[in-house]
């Protein structure tokens, strides 16, 4: 088994190494057991996915939350000749039909959607009777009401995983304390040994606080602004009227370089 993930990594991936705990969590997946993944932005956790999905019969059925990262990560396998493909909002029904019709067929080897399909009872008829030997959940922490983005739908998760058969889940998440590890596992019954965590560290990233009132955030954030070279900003706020104020008044002040988002 070792000789074939390391065979795959280098023949599909160009690496000849893997990064902390992939390994780990790519042997647990091969030895048929659900297992968690909770690595930092950046450290490899699709290759824990990708890769088992080349080794394994059946298809690997993916659920993101984004469609952006969905074709992102599509595209970037099909160009490693590597059958992939997503359903969401965007596909008119010709296009829908196509790529279910390659899962039946047993062509694709990954199939990337979000959460909410599974709310489709048309999909969910459909994906019945295909062999699911993989069920990987992407942003695993919004299962759990302790997680910074608890989203209802997740919480279903783990009975359409059991409805469709698969043979094993794997739970991705750049962010889960312990308690939300533990909801993670319990939810998709992973055994303790089959969840790696290799931190949340990010050494190339640092994080300055200035607290500040109500009154004196606006003036301190056109302040920073100004004082920094020229450049993208991106701004977080929590809510949709804040960005929108926030916006306004940057666009009034001449700064138009700025993102804002509601965090």
């Amino acid at each position: 088994m070792t000789n074939d993930i390391d065979r795959a990594l280098k023949d599909y991936f160009g690496f000849d190494h893997f990064r902390g705990g992939q390994r780990e969590v790519i042997e647990r997946l091969m030895e048929g057991r659900s297992a968690a993944a909770v690595f930092p932005t950046g450290a490899g956790k699709s290759l824990c996915y990708q890769l088992p999905a080349l080794l394994k019969p059946g298809l690997t059925l993916v659920v993101s939350p984004l469609i952006a990262l969905m074709k992102d990560q599509v595209d970037a396998l099909a160009r490693r000749d590597i059958a992939a493909s997503q359903l969401d909002s965007s596909l008119s029904l010709d296009e829908y039909r196509d790529v279910m019709a390659r899962v039946r067929e047993g062509s694709l080897r990954l199939l990337y959607v979000a959460p909410e399909r599974f709310n489709n009872e048309r999909f969910r008829a459909a994906i019945q009777g295909v062999e699911i030997s993989l069920f990987a959940v992407d942003e695993a922490h919004c299962i759990s009401e302790w997680g910074h983005n608890f989203r209802p739908d997740y919480l279903k998760l783990a009975g359409f995983a059991r409805d469709l058969d698969a043979k094993c889940v794997l739970a991705l998440t750049a962010t889960a304390t312990s308690k939300v590890l533990e909801d993670i596992r319990a939810g998709f019954d992973i055994e303790p040994d089959c969840a790696v965590r290799t931190g949340f560290y990010r050494p190339n990233l640092t994080l300055l606080m200035t607290p500040v009132t109500v009154h004196e955030r606006d003036d301190l954030l056109l302040a920073r602004l100004r004082e920094r070279p020229k450049g993208a900003t991106i701004i977080y706020v929590t809510l949709q009227k804040t960005a929108e104020q926030i916006g306004a008044l940057l666009n009034e002040q001449g700064l138009r370089r700025a993102l804002i988002m509601r965090a």
